[in-house]
């Protein structure tokens, strides 16, 4: 189980409302936050920051989903000289869901029993690797960086074609299945420190991912999913905004993103989340 771990002091954590109104739900990279920021977009991003810190105190409840770990994140806010922490992280594609109490990092203790539960193991997920290597379909593992202990990530570097690629991403979504994971396939974004011309493939229990994060908070705090709000830039947020009534990707979103998912706001970045959220539509 991971363990509780402090934030440090540099960052504001939200007052968790007495009666949640509204939940929202936003990716963090290139979407929350601007990797380059232009002094507009750092504007915006402390708009947003001054805005959160009054609506949870009329019932939003807000978290960021991501795909990196909560040290990744942690680590990120405090170079990017964030002000304020979100009431809830769902890290690691939503294998280590945390909410904040006095400035600790607490897992939430159904969702661990659930991961406890699935058997997800990295030898596992070796095994069905090698399983698609067998067949042709080579997945290159990630860089070493900050452990995920239930995500096992790896690159599918695109060079056979459209016809090859769309076929392999199939064989991986098939071989995901049979052996009892639930697979993230998405296209990579070098502005995020991905390889160009490349997709992530990352494998992790069946119970995770980022739908699965919105169905939990919604329940836990008994917000319809067709109340919540969710905000994405790239392929992998598409579960996510596709679980909630206003699901919205930014302006600044992937290509691929936009080719799946109708909504579309004018603005980028922390932008779009602000005026979503204070205007209560999912209109750009």
């Amino acid at each position: 189980m991971p363990p509780s771990a402090p934030t440090g002091e540099l960052l504001r954590h939200l007052v968790r409302p007495d009666t949640v109104r509204r939940v929202a739900f936003c990716d963090f990279d290139e979407t929350y936050l601007a990797h380059r920021p232009t002094v507009a977009q750092r504007r915006s991003l402390r708009e947003l920051e001054a805005y959160l810190v009054h609506a949870a105190e009329r019932g939003l409840l807000f978290g960021w989903v991501t795909g990196s770990s909560l040290t990744s994140v942690m680590a990120k806010a405090r170079r990017h000289e964030l002000a304020v922490m979100p009431h809830f992280v769902a890290a690691a594609l939503g294998t280590e869901l945390m909410f904040f109490t006095d400035g600790v990092a607490v897992p939430d203790p159904v969702w661990q029993r659930r991961i406890d539960a699935s058997g997800f193991s990295t030898d596992r997920a070796g095994r069905a690797v090698a399983a698609l290597a067998a067949r042709g379909i080579r997945l290159t593992p990630q860089p070493a960086g900050v452990e995920k202990e239930y995500v096992a990530s790896y690159y599918y570097h695109a060079t056979g074609g459209p016809e090859t690629d769309r076929a392999a991403l199939a064989g991986i979504r098939s071989a995901a299945q049979r052996h009892g994971f639930r697979v993230n396939i998405s296209r990579c974004n070098p502005l995020a420190g991905d390889p160009a011309n490349a997709y992530d493939v990352d494998l992790l229990p069946e119970c995770c991912g980022k739908r699965n994060v919105v169905r939990h908070v919604c329940e836990r705090f008994a917000v319809a999913p067709a109340e919540a709000y969710a905000f994405g830039d790239s392929g992998n947020d598409l579960e996510m905004l596709a679980s909630v009534g206003h699901g919205l990707l930014v302006a600044n979103a992937t290509a691929e993103a936009r080719s799946r998912h109708g909504r579309v706001s004018v603005h980028p970045y922390a932008e779009a989340v602000l005026h979503a959220l204070r205007h209560g539509t999912d209109e750009g």
